[in-house]
């Protein structure tokens, strides 16, 4: 238990430190329960999978780079890696897999907290997040998200030039973590990663979308733990996603 304890704290003082080294630049940023710099931000997430009532927040922001006039929508990508060759069946969460697709939710109103951030939406903005397996990837699946404003909506302005700003919450539930009917894995060490967020304008803007893949403080977290010495399996490994289209990431939640 004290040598588990140890590799999670060094690991937190680690990205803590790569945190510092970036901070400022524009990029991606994910957390548990808060952006970087909130009192509850944290990089590591652990859970004793003894009761099935709860929820895990991780909070994905961006810091702002130039061109951001008038910001309608966010897609986002996150990849989940598990520590062990096979994906656990508690990371199943879908019509058909151990856990349901309310198992996972996108939140997109930070109106209640935390208020580390800029928070741009302002209960204005709609969207959702979906599971999905990766083909060829046995231990790994992938969450994506919509969040948009409605059109024509007031809120949608600019953005000044690197302000740190909340893009979504993804609520990871607790259902089926104990007792009868458990989902295996739940105690399983995971890595998360921010593959991407892309910043979409409208057309009548006459400004482009612009795709953030890269990390402005730390872009992944860590559940449970991450002590795998396997070259293969290190966190992160996970690539940045492919640019994709904004008609065919809302096809996902027709």
């Amino acid at each position: 238990m004290r040598k588990r304890l140890s590799l999670q704290i060094s690991l937190a003082v680690s990205l803590l430190a790569l945190s510092a080294g970036r901070a400022g630049a524009e990029g991606l940023n994910l957390g548990w329960d808060d952006c970087p710099g909130g009192a509850a931000y944290s990089v590591i997430k652990t859970f004793a999978c003894n009761t099935n009532v709860g929820i895990n927040t991780l909070i994905g922001s961006f810091i702002a780079p130039a061109g951001v006039i008038a910001m309608s929508a966010n897609e986002i990508v996150m990849d989940v890696q598990t520590g062990g060759p096979v994906l656990p069946a508690w990371w199943k969460m879908a019509s058909g897999q151990c856990r349901a697709a309310s198992s996972v939710a996108g939140n997109f109103n930070f109106t209640a907290g935390p208020f580390t951030c800029y928070d741009y939406w302002q209960a204005g903005a709609v969207g959702a997040m979906a599971w999905s397996i990766i083909p060829f990837a046995a231990n790994r699946c992938r969450i994506k998200g919509v969040v948009a404003l409605p059109s024509g909506d007031p809120r949608i302005t600019e953005i000044p030039e690197g302000t740190h700003v909340y893009s979504f919450k993804c609520n990871i539930n607790n259902a089926r973590s104990t007792g009868l009917g458990a989902c295996a894995g739940c105690g399983d060490e995971a890595c998360i990663m921010l593959n991407s967020i892309r910043i979409n304008q409208p057309v009548s803007s006459g400004a482009p979308s612009i795709p953030l893949y890269n990390a402005a403080t730390v872009q992944h977290v860590i559940w449970q733990a991450w002590t795998t010495t396997d070259p293969i399996y290190q966190c992160p490994v996970l690539t940045p996603t492919k640019s994709r289209s904004w008609g065919s990431i809302k096809a996902l939640y027709r």
